[in-house]
């Protein structure tokens, strides 16, 4: 029976995802991420170890335990059989620019600081405890607002076509409108897979919003070891909750 679970940030944990998302996500995605290898039977363990560990340090600062509140929500959510991990999701709140693209999470975090540092004293202290969604409403531009964003969905090659996207999927939309207070959720995706944009838009009910262009992409450098960016076309969705 898969449970869905949020993932409690502790090192281990996010090293267990990350160890999952690099085997099931990008070493054996429906579309193809790996640069230089036509499978990831082709790429060496020490180069898995390193893609793991680049990964690692990746979700750590995203949704790892940290001191202090984070100022953006975000959270890991999983798909647990047993002990074992057969899907996951990511969850975070981010700025969008109406037009543009969703930011990433260190401009989003940049672009809130820099609003309520601009303000005198005693308007800073009122903010000090402010949502987000309030800090960009009220503080940043008409066309930039706070949003709830969904991201590295993937599942297990031996559990895919079950259902787990699906359930992941609701519960990440439950927990944006009960827990942090969204009405719609977004997510990005390459305007080239197929697979994902059927799966959001026909089966899980998300409608198209914008393209952004020559967009940043990740794929796999199976020889080194890494990540490497590359431009590609981004559509962004999204789904009243």
């Amino acid at each position: 029976m898969v449970q869905i679970t949020p993932l409690d940030g502790s090192e281990s944990s996010i090293d267990n995802a990350a160890k999952f998302m690099v085997d099931a996500f990008w070493l054996q995605s429906p579309q193809q991420l790996i640069q230089d290898a036509d499978d990831s039977s082709e790429i060496s363990d020490s180069a898995k170890a390193s893609l793991v560990n680049i990964q690692a340090d990746d979700l750590m600062g995203k949704y790892g335990e940290r001191m202090g509140k984070r100022k953006l929500d975000a959270l890991i959510l999983t798909a647990m059989e047993g002990e074992e991990i057969q899907g996951m999701v990511t969850i975070e709140v981010r700025l969008m620019d109406r037009e543009k693209d969703i930011l990433s999470a260190d401009a989003s975090e940049f672009r809130l600081t820099q609003a309520v540092a601009s303000l005198g004293p005693k308007q800073r202290r009122e903010y000090k405890d402010a949502l987000v969604i309030d800090i960009a409403n009220q503080l940043l531009p008409p066309d930039v607002t706070a949003v709830c964003s969904l991201s590295n969905l993937c599942v297990s090659p031996t559990a895919r076509r079950k259902g787990i996207a699906g359930k992941l999927c609701s519960e990440a939309e439950r927990v944006a409108k009960e827990e942090l207070g969204f009405e719609e959720m977004f997510l990005r995706v390459e305007a080239t897979n197929e697979a994902a944009k059927t799966l959001y838009e026909t089966k899980l009910g998300y409608e198209y919003v914008f393209d952004v262009e020559s967009a940043t992409a990740l794929r796999v450098d199976g020889s080194a070891g890494s990540f490497v960016e590359v431009d590609g076309d981004i559509v962004v969705l999204k789904k009243k909750i």
